[in-house]
């Protein structure tokens, strides 16, 4: 039996992607200004015990003259009457000095965690630089390169029981990070949507013999002045975890976004 359903759904990617994360190319203006989506999704089903679902999601972007300054948070969880199988978010700061100019500056500190596949808590804080591209207004071409410092905890949750060693301790990774994007964004009509970012990751220790290789597609529409129809889809492939778990992961979601 359904107890009850919150009026908005959003599920979103354990990644850096950022679909507010697109420039405005009108001329400067010290004019503070904030832009945000929100959504806040519950579900609840009770037979034997309660199963809850619940996803909740923030984007902010807040612009004061050359200073451009984003926040991102999620936090995503399925409680099974006692057994917490699905528990993942992230919180995301990212700052752009002089936003609107090709090239730019860009640092971010982020922290996220996913039990589910058994990553405990991961911890990231960078700079790169940006360069863009804008065609007529519409469409937006972004390449970054930079460096990293990453810290991982992770356990055994996710690992088949086969792989498993005797004694599971928590395994812990501090690395030094070359950090690579592409990021395209474009109208696809009046009132839709697309953007696609491919992340690459490898430690300067090891380049090209240990990578993360990520992607992320939003697809939206705007249906009314507040409201917008989306659909997500995001993948990473790593090409040695730390733990012996699957190389490649994905998720796809559908939302409704309140935007303000």
């Amino acid at each position: 039996m359904l107890l009850f359903s919150a009026i908005f759904y959003f599920a979103f990617c354990n990644a850096q992607i950022l679909t507010i994360d697109k420039t405005d190319t009108s001329a400067y203006t010290k004019r503070t200004m904030l832009k945000a989506n929100l959504a806040i999704g519950i579900e609840g089903d009770k037979q034997r015990q309660l199963l809850l679902d619940g996803t909740n999601a923030l984007d902010v972007q807040l612009r004061h003259y050359k200073e451009l300054l984003i926040l991102a948070a999620s936090y995503r969880f399925t409680y099974n009457g006692g057994q917490d199988f699905l528990n993942s978010g992230y919180l995301h700061l990212r700052w752009r000095h002089d936003y609107k100019n090709t090239w730019q500056p860009e640092t971010f500190v982020q922290y996220q965690w996913n039990n589910s596949r058994g990553l405990l808590h991961r911890l990231t804080s960078g700079i790169n630089a940006r360069y863009n591209h804008w065609n007529k207004n519409n469409q937006e071409f972004s390449v970054a390169s930079g460096v990293m410092y990453e810290n991982e905890t992770w356990n055994y949750t996710a690992v088949d029981s086969a792989l498993k060693p005797a004694i599971q301790t928590n395994q812990v990774t501090s690395l030094l990070k070359s950090n690579n994007y592409v990021r395209w964004e474009g109208k696809t009509s009046a009132n839709s949507n697309i953007s696609a970012v491919v992340f690459l990751q490898m430690p300067f220790n090891n380049l090209f013999g240990q990578y993360r290789l990520a992607s992320n597609i939003n697809f939206t529409v705007n249906f009314a002045k507040h409201f917008d129809l989306g659909f997500s889809f995001s993948s990473m492939y790593d090409s040695r975890p730390v733990v012996p778990i699957l190389k490649f992961y994905y998720n796809f979601s559908n939302s409704i976004v309140y935007k303000f």
